[in-house]
């Protein structure tokens, strides 16, 4: 299927990529805890932010459609890094998370909502946010979201050593074991495997063994 976003058509990649960007924006000061001013780290991604956004902006404009093959794709990821920022911010609304290069060490480990699936799902949804830019406005836009893609996973990875060097590190050690960095983990079922029979036993069960046969039901009248 050939599909273009032309004309009064641009209006759904762009506002819906808006809303997501607006609600980024509000989450500076709106959400996250920052004592004083905006840490300078902080602030140079956000103005590398905007800069991409409206690179993203100025693209669509100047081709006057969007990718062909990526204009779904992308308004899919605009819809799931909104649904996973806003499921974020309503797992981390009690204690809210310190701005990201904040001097403060981590004094708090969030496990619950996405963060049983991911260890950085704000991130996550920066990035999936980034890329869908990039699928829609295809071209340079592409050189922009894996620079900021870069750039999340740096921090991620910053955090996580300062998770490491903290008081709660044992903690942390048994909850990364459990999840994903940005990617969930595969869980696998676990099994006990008996050599002598050749075959899987389920845990619980005796090796070797089969189960009792189960008693005939009675018949009672109705």
């Amino acid at each position: 299927m050939n599909l273009q976003i032309t004309g009064t058509s641009l209006f759904l990649p762009i506002f819906v990529s808006l809303v997501a960007f607006c609600s980024f924006a509000w989450a500076l000061r709106g959400h996250f805890v920052t004592v004083g001013r905006i840490p300078q780290g902080m602030r140079l991604l956000s103005a590398a932010s905007l800069l991409s956004y409206l690179a993203y902006l100025g693209l669509l404009f100047r081709q006057g459609h969007g990718s062909a093959a990526g204009t779904m794709p992308g308004l899919t990821g605009f819809a799931a890094s909104l649904m996973l920022f806003w499921w974020t911010v309503a797992e981390t609304r009690r204690h809210r998370l310190r701005l990201a290069y904040s001097d403060a060490g981590p004094d708090r480990i969030h496990a619950g909502g996405p963060y049983a699936f991911v260890r950085h799902p704000f991130y996550l949804s920066y990035i999936i946010f980034w890329i869908s830019t990039a699928l829609i406005a295809g071209s340079w836009q592409w050189v922009m979201a894996v620079i900021l893609t870069l750039w999340y996973v740096r921090i991620a990875r910053g955090e996580e050593r300062r998770f490491g060097s903290s008081g709660l590190s044992l903690a942390y050690d048994g909850y990364r074991q459990r999840t994903g960095m940005l990617l969930p983990r595969l869980r696998r079922r676990p099994r006990t495997f008996s050599s002598a029979a050749g075959r899987t036993e389920l845990p619980g069960q005796p090796t070797g063994s089969r189960p009792p046969p189960r008693p005939l039901p009675s018949q009672s009248s109705q």
